[in-house]
């Protein structure tokens, strides 16, 4: 029995952690941007594979992937959506359900800017519980929440069924009692991929984007400056771009849902042509042209 505990621990302690003091500083040595220090880093103590659960592991075959939008000549050297209509940085907890909350919320963005009329948080939980051709917590892609979103007309409200990082029952009605299709809102029309700075850029004119790039372990140790990828990949991350800028460089300026305490208070500013964030993974940088 004692062989059988000794055995359990020493398991856990062999496991690789992804932040280690040693390669915090090696970072800090290494990099231009501003690292974290370890003892303030959220994800201290997480193995490898535990940060693997909250990433993508698995890039969808499309046969058609989504048209992309044209690029527009004439764009601003910078471009960032204000507070008004962009919602606030979500935690999608211990749940890799990234793909749903990067696509849900920027519907919901975009529902604000396009129809006047803010909804709050739209239900990300919906998208993690009832779209079948994702794995909710265990992963998805966001063209398959926005194949979703427009099949059933929009998403329900969080007040409706809120957000539990977790694998639930895909509910008919709402906790008030109202029918699911009765209360959805943000209905998505004209659904496109944005590949290319360009495209992207001239996608952000119309309101945020969801994101798709792949993660370096050196991302979970961000803080501060534009991002560059420092190594090999983890794991594929979906999260909401709100803006880009080209001063001092070209970066862009993103929302991640790992809460306000990562990164800065929830944001990072990522080059433009790092990690693959310029539309490298089909239909993984997709947009509703229109919402509502």
């Amino acid at each position: 029995m004692l062989l059988i505990v000794f055995l359990a621990i020493a398991g856990v302690f062999c496991e690789e952690m992804v932040v280690t003091k040693e390669y915090t500083d090696y970072l800090k040595k290494h990099v231009d941007w501003k690292v974290v220090d370890y003892e303030e880093n959220i994800f201290r103590g997480w193995t490898i594979d535990e940060i693997k659960r909250l990433l993508i592991q698995e890039i969808p075959e499309y046969d058609e992937p989504l048209p992309s939008v044209e690029a527009d000549n004439a764009l601003p050297s910078e471009l960032v959506w204000g507070a008004s209509c962009i919602h606030d940085v979500r935690d999608q907890g211990q749940c890799g359900s990234c793909w749903g909350l990067a696509t849900g919320d920027m519907l919901a963005d975009r529902c604000c800017l396009h129809s006047g009329k803010d909804h709050g948080f739209l239900s990300v939980q919906e998208l993690v519980s009832c779209d079948r051709n994702s794995r909710g917590c265990q992963g998805g892609w966001p063209w398959s929440a926005l194949e979703y979103i427009i099949k059933v007309g929009g998403l329900v409200p969080e007040s409706c069924f809120h957000y539990k990082a977790q694998n639930l029952p895909c509910p008919t009605k709402c906790v008030d009692g109202t029918p699911l299709e009765k209360a959805r809102v943000c209905p998505c029309k004209g659904p496109k991929q944005c590949i290319g700075v360009e495209n992207m850029k001239t996608c952000l004119k119309s309101g945020p984007i969801t994101v798709t790039f792949y993660v370096p372990r050196s991302f979970l140790s961000y803080k501060d400056g534009i991002y560059k990828c420092e190594g090999s990949s983890i794991g594929l991350h979906a999260v909401v771009a709100v803006g880009y800028s080209d001063d001092p460089e070209c970066h862009w300026i993103i929302r991640n849902s790992w809460g306000t305490g990562w990164g800065m208070k929830g944001y990072v500013h990522m080059g433009c042509q790092t990690c693959g964030s310029h539309g490298t993974y089909p239909n993984g940088n997709v947009v509703c042209e229109r919402v509502g």
